[in-house]
């Protein structure tokens, strides 16, 4: 007897097929960070707990910071000792030291060269002890996640990390070894500015400061609304120029309306250097999830800030400084007049003369019928009118003038 073997039936066949047609490769697993790390938004910079030593402090994550390094004089107490480690009769002694320990999270630095700097200016400008900083020579190893929102800092193997989100990609300039960025800016009347801009997440406060060789060659000195201010602090001390209100800055997909600036006024520190047009700070990036990938040789932000980004200029026109042992004296280290306002916004303290006239007009016009002329006074000026500008620099009487005077004292520390 001859047997024969039954051919599947159409829906087993039909099932057979579906099955194969829903497998897919298994889902790769995330890669796991080396390291994870809170951190404190102080001042608008971030700061991230260390353990160096045995002994726990904050360091400041700063991008645009060449070499991590330490205070001079609190790694003199730490009893950490300027000096060339041993074998290395060639290592510069005054600058730097060789510290066991340095633990960030999970990760741990062990016998790290790290540099000395005198901070005490950046602790009186900040009202926080600066115990140190940590810089591009650690950073560049990792894909450096910034989640400001969650308030966290991940460090991850930057041969196995993969983005796979929808982020805004900036891509670090070719020529640079520090992550300097591409840019445009928009200044009302011009066509767009193009600038490299070194990613700086140790800059606080305005969205962008520009070198004084940069400001001139473009003519930024010309922008109004001005304000002559101290525009950051750094290792050299305050650094001086004036602060304005660009159009626009554009970064790759993100672009951030009306940016304060910093306009360098002095050939002091990074303001005269030439191979950087200027800085992007920390602040400009507030709410997003920054990604600095150092291998990949790209920035990526997630999503853009757009019009919430929180780099504004504080208007109050006081500017505080910590002075004395533990920093327990505030005073008003300098006052200036005006207001930096936005492009097409009026200033404060009147009314643009067709809105007043509408408003005199609503006013009167149920009580007699018709409405009656008013005296108006003068019209308000806008911002993005340069020829009436609202603040006042040097004696142009249409533009703010800073004067540096301590004026007042307060005891008791920034929490007193």
């Amino acid at each position: 007897m001859a047997l024969r073997t039954a051919a599947p039936s159409r829906s087993a066949a039909l099932a057979a097929s579906l099955s194969l047609a829903c497998w897919h490769r298994p889902t790769p697993t995330p890669v796991s960070p080396v390291a994870v790390v809170p951190f404190d938004a102080y001042g608008g910079a971030i700061y991230v707990p260390a353990v160096i030593n045995g002994d726990s402090a904050w360091l400041m994550l700063d991008t645009g910071l060449s070499r991590t390094g330490l205070d001079l004089d609190w790694a003199r107490h730490a009893g950490i000792v300027p000096g060339p480690q041993s074998g290395e009769p060639d290592a510069p002694a005054a600058s730097t030291a060789v510290v066991t320990t340095i633990r960030l999270g999970e990760l741990a630095l062990v016998h790290y060269r790290v540099a000395l700097y005198p901070l005490t200016g950046l602790s009186e400008a900040s009202g926080r002890l600066q115990v140190g900083l940590v810089g591009h020579d650690v950073l560049q190893h990792y894909a450096v996640e910034i989640d400001y929102r969650q308030r966290r800092v991940r460090l991850f193997d930057p041969l196995a990390y993969r983005y796979a989100g929808t982020g805004a990609t900036v891509p670090f300039s070719a020529d640079a070894d520090l992550p300097l960025l591409r840019a445009q800016l928009e200044v009302r009347g011009r066509r767009p500015i193009p600038a490299r801009l070194l990613l700086d997440t140790g800059a606080s406060g305005l969205c962008l400061i520009l070198t004084t060789p940069f400001a001139a060659q473009h003519g930024l000195g010309r922008v109004a609304p001005a304000i002559e201010a101290p525009i950051g602090t750094g290792l050299v001390g305050d650094l001086h120029g004036t602060i304005v209100r660009l159009q626009e800055l554009r970064l790759g997909g993100v672009k951030v309306r009306s940016p304060t600036t910093g306009l360098g006024g002095e050939y002091k520190g990074f303001l005269a250097r030439t191979d950087i047009d200027g800085v992007i700070g920390n602040s400009v990036f507030e709410g997003s999830r920054l990604i600095v990938d150092y291998v990949g040789r790209r920035a990526i932000v997630e999503p853009g800030p757009g019009d919430g980004s929180l780099c504004d200029f504080d208007m109050s026109g006081l500017r505080l400084a910590a002075r004395g042992p533990g920093l327990a004296h505030i005073v008003v280290a300098r006052a200036h007049r005006g207001r930096l306002c936005h492009p097409g916004e009026p200033e404060r303290g009147g009314g643009d003369r067709r809105g007043r006239r509408a408003a005199a007009d609503r006013r009167t016009r149920g009580r007699r019928g018709k409405p009656e002329r008013r005296s108006e006074g003068p019209s308000r000026r806008r911002c993005d009118a340069p020829a009436r500008a609202a603040t006042r620099r040097g004696h142009d009487p249409g533009r703010a003038e800073a004067e540096t005077t301590a004026i007042a004292e307060v005891r008791g520390g920034w929490g007193g």
